[in-house]
């Protein structure tokens, strides 16, 4: 008799499909980007950071610091074709910041988790030798850890109608992928063998971006504008991050209360490629109150390797996301006039491939932006699904909640009287 059920405990994601590669990749989507179907890459803003674009943030107003933390919550159900199990994790999402040196020069940063790693699995085998005695063999797997990011942008713009944009980053984290094998006759454990497998990732990643938008004034009223069209397009070359594989492996037995620590070494060193990824996106706003926008991006996983370990081949992953946005006067006292209402969706073959079967991503997005004089909080919901029961695998249906806040503190201003 065989059992194979996923179990978890609090981690920054969990998900059986984090056991692969890097584990999840968090999108560079703001709270605003994310009710839009996580859209960005073709949208500048001057109330709102952008990190799905670099030049997106040529638009910065002088002498003002904007300033942006964000959370999650998010409720999961992970499936497979007998059993089902609820979940749910509260995480830090980003804190960042920008701020406009020149009126065509601007500078933002942010800190963010990369990636992340949380799952625990266990699958247990039991032979019967007799009406009263069996032997149990357990395997255990649990992965944890994932890699972080901090990055700082830089922002040029021509002839306001052209702007481009460069990101570093900083990478670091570790990847632990552990494994217990136990044994144990009727009722009483025999031995534990633990395998504690980390791989330690550093290294840096660099970004390119431009933007092109053009704006069209109104024949009725010249100091609106009646249509403005925007278009981008990012570039992330290809990133070789160092890893150290550091390997723990112990044995106790309990029969003779033994312990012994089998290896505890550094068996490679060696790199990790990040492949280059590709990006484009446009968008059109009609009367500074309705926003079109749409995303697309490709990246190819197919020669991802990570050193000393036997991976799970990984395939090339494409997004394409939609969102809208409408707000009856941003420019209005009243306060329920300047709400901004989101909407969007988005559908993405992610970079996995198991059993013979493409593992899908497909949800819809709605938020709220609320202007709280130099505050602006924005309300966003993601419910999708991930993955099928189908051919053995596991299905996640997520509802995604995130809150974050926008700051504009005003700097550099000379005060008349002290």
């Amino acid at each position: 008799m065989a059992v194979s059920l996923p179990s978890y405990s609090q981690k920054v994601t969990l998900s059986p499909y984090s056991r692969y590669g890097i584990g999840d990749i968090y999108p560079s989507a703001l709270g605003n980007n994310i009710a839009m179907g996580g859209t960005g890459i073709g949208h500048s803003s001057e109330v709102y950071l952008n990190f799905l674009n670099p030049a997106a943030n040529a638009d910065l107003p002088l002498q003002r610091f904007i300033f942006d933390v964000g959370m999650d919550t998010k409720y999961t159900t992970v499936s497979s074709s007998t059993a089902s199990q609820k979940n749910n994790n509260t995480t830090f999402k980003y804190l960042a910041g920008g701020f406009s040196a020149k009126p065509w020069w601007s500078f933002t940063f942010a800190l963010r988790p990369y990636s992340a790693v949380g799952y625990s699995m266990k699958d247990t085998s039991i032979i019967q030798t007799s009406s009263d005695s069996y032997y149990g063999f357990t395997q255990e797997y649990e992965g944890t850890g994932g890699l972080n990011k901090v990055s700082i942008s830089t922002s040029f713009d021509f002839f306001k109608m052209f702007s481009v944009g460069a990101t570093g980053s900083y990478i670091w984290g570790s990847l632990d992928r552990n494994q217990e094998i136990s044994t144990m006759q009727s009722d009483t454990y025999i031995s534990y063998t633990t395998y504690n497998n980390r791989y330690i990732v550093t290294g840096f990643q660099y970004e390119f971006g431009v933007l092109a938008q053009k704006s069209l004034r109104s024949r009725k009223d010249t100091t609106k504008t009646a249509v403005k069209f925007s278009v981008g397009a990012t570039f992330g070359n290809d990133t070789k991050l160092n890893t150290r594989n550091e390997l723990l492996l112990t044995n106790v037995n309990n029969l003779t209360s033994l312990a012994d620590t089998i290896c505890n070494d550094t068996l490679a060193k060696g790199k990790i490629t990040i492949p280059q990824k590709i990006g484009i996106g446009a968008a059109v706003q009609l009367y500074d109150r309705f926003t079109i926008a749409a995303d697309y991006t490709i990246q190819d996983w197919k020669n991802f390797d990570i050193e000393g370990e036997n991976h799970t081949p990984l395939r090339k992953s494409t997004y394409f996301g939609g969102g809208i946005e409408y707000v009856t006067d941003r420019y209005s006292s009243r306060f329920f006039k300047t709400i901004m209402y989101r909407a969007g969706f988005h559908t993405e073959d992610t970079y996995l491939e198991l059993n013979g079967t493409a593992i899908k991503n497909q949800g819809l997005s709605f938020g709220l932006g609320l202007p709280l004089r130099s505050i602006l909080l924005n309300l966003s919901l993601d419910m999708g699904k991930r993955g099928t029961t189908a051919n053995n695998l596991y299905q996640e249906k997520y509802l995604l909640m995130h809150f974050n806040v926008t700051i504009h503190d005003v700097w550099f201003v000379k005060r008349k009287f002290q």
